[in-house]
């Protein structure tokens, strides 16, 4: 692991693109210091942490997460890319998702851990950015961070998140030497014993300094950032107790609330609201381009219809928010539920007969709207140009909090408690007062989370180990609509969701080639 680790970590700086604040746009690359001579004051620690942000802020996740599941359809405009790869369920070592997890995620933990070392051992002053606060704040980041990247590398590669001896990852704690032997991976209960060990570490610096979640907060992993963490690493290893504990935890004490529709448009078009948002990463105008931009994962100009889209939103997801094929140009009046605005472009146009018509990929166009789209017309904020807007990245969100609650309160046999944290969340999306729904069985309860978590998510990361972890309990598998994959313009038997079981190995990434060819004894997972 260490040779591939460490060429990552001097390499990706030529290459990052945002930074958790406005004033700090430029990563740390010690270039030909050695460490004790590059960190020696607070300032260099906060650096470093905005270079292990750096490491983090890739569109990747979205977007292969949206291709291989069941989010997007294939676009009019599509020449090709992922056809042959992630659209039929393709999963290697050389894979895109695997790779961009791994190296993204231990190319950060290399930031956060020399953060940690060197906390102790830099100069404090007493000017700005030198203080002992600031030396807090950094260290109570990288905590947060060494947690988060932990995790995200459980619960993609791990076989089981909720069996403590399955194998994780490779657990990185400490700055390896170029030489070393390559590192095993462990299991996932040595992973979680890390991972709230710095959580607890990160929440008890926050509450030394007086943590808050102003709008600057929400750019950098704050205190509340860890308690959320804490509730989604729980309700990943399916210790629901302790997940609902801090999921309320959230919701009672960090002042965050759901947005309303006006608010929610605007988390996503234009980044101008952060009302619900715990932790985002920023993005900068000047990193503008097609490479990096989060909306240019689905079209290669802008979200609409000629902005000549690639992927486009799935029939399948469509047909869940617009069900009666209402004009997208009228949904921000006409459908009740403000994601069905914000996931489908106005400029869309619709089959009347989807199903039935002869080239459904030029007739049937769904444009993704949600970063940088626009609820009425056609001039969407999201731009391809040099210094055009760029989304933000959303990390985490309050009404994730409120669907763990629904998790654990099932897992409890509370299913009325669950529907009731739903209905909170639907009464934020659609403006007025929902009626409460009811389930007859856990298996539909499980179901109606696994869904609404769908139309949250959506085009965020979350749908393969939405599916992974709660697709069994929910009976509830890889849902694309027949037209995307069998229709006369769209023809791609492989890409049938038979092809992509629950219970297929391919919900355990593989461990990068990248990596086995630096350290070929590292042990693979199954299938692969």
């Amino acid at each position: 692991m260490k040779k591939s680790f460490l060429k990552i970590f001097f390499v990706t700086g030529l290459f990052l693109v945002a930074s958790c604040s406005e004033d700090l746009l430029e990563p740390y690359n010690p270039g030909s210091l050695t460490q004790d001579e590059a960190l020696t004051n607070v300032s260099d620690l906060t650096l470093m942490v905005n270079g292990a942000y750096a490491n983090m802020n890739s569109r990747s996740e979205s977007e292969f997460v949206s291709i291989f599941t069941d989010e997007v359809g294939i676009g009019f405009a599509n020449g090709g890319q992922g056809l042959s790869a992630e659209w039929i369920f393709q999963m290697i070592p050389n894979s895109n998702l695997p790779t961009a997890i791994w190296t993204q995620s231990y190319a950060s933990l290399a930031r956060a851990n020399r953060v940690i070392l060197y906390a102790d051992k830099v100069t404090v002053g007493t000017g700005t950015g030198e203080t002992e606060t600031d030396r807090k704040k950094a260290l109570a980041q990288a905590y947060a961070l060494r947690a988060y990247n932990h995790l995200r590398i459980l619960a993609y590669f791990s076989t089981n998140p909720k069996d403590d001896s399955a194998l994780a990852g490779i657990l990185s704690t400490r700055i390896y030497a170029y030489d070393e032997p390559g590192q095993q991976r462990t299991t996932n209960g040595e992973f979680y014993k890390l991972i709230f060990e710095d959580l607890d570490k990160s929440i008890d610096l926050y509450n030394q300094i007086g943590a808050g979640l102003s709008a600057a907060d929400k750019l950098q992993a704050n205190k509340f950032f860890a308690m959320g963490l804490k509730a989604r690493a729980y309700a990943y290893r399916g210790d629901y107790p302790n997940a609902l504990i801090w999921a309320n935890n959230v919701i009672a004490q960090s002042g965050a609330v759901l947005a309303t529709k006006a608010q929610y448009r605007n988390t996503f078009f234009t980044d101008t609201d952060v009302t619900e948002v715990l932790f985002k990463l920023k993005r900068n105008a000047i990193s503008n381009s097609q490479g990096y931009n989060l909306h240019n994962a689905w079209c290669s100009v802008r979200p609409r219809l000629t902005g000549s889209p690639i992927y486009e939103v799935g029939r399948s997801l469509h047909n869940r928010l617009n069900p009666s094929n209402l004009d997208p140009a009228t949904l921000s009046t006409t459908v009740a539920d403000v994601r069905a605005n914000v996931l489908i472009a106005p400029s869309s146009i619709l089959a009347a007969n989807y199903v039935n018509t002869q080239d459904y990929r030029n007739d049937d166009i769904i444009v993704i709207n949600k970063h940088g789209g626009v609820a009425t017309g056609a001039t969407t904020p999201a731009v391809t140009s040099s210094n055009g807007f760029n989304n933000d990245i959303k990390i985490m969100r309050l009404s994730e909090m409120y669907l763990i609650r629904a998790e654990a309160l099932v897992a409890a046999n509370n299913r009325p408690g669950a529907a009731a944290a739903i209905k909170v969340i639907r009464d934020a999306r659609y403006g007025s007062a929902q009626i409460l729904p009811t389930y007859a069985t856990a298996t539909d309860a499980w179901a109606a989370i696994l869904n609404e978590r769908r139309l949250e998510f959506a085009f965020e990361g979350y749908r393969f180990l939405d599916l992974k972890r709660l697709g069994t309990l929910a009976n509830v598998g890889i849902d694309r609509d027949a037209a995307d994959y069998s229709s006369a313009s769209a023809n791609f038997p492989a890409a049938n969701p038979v092809n992509l079981p629950l219970n297929s190995y391919k919900w355990a990434l593989p461990i990068p080639q990248a990596e086995i060819n630096a350290n070929p004894n590292i042990t693979q997972n199954p299938g692969y």
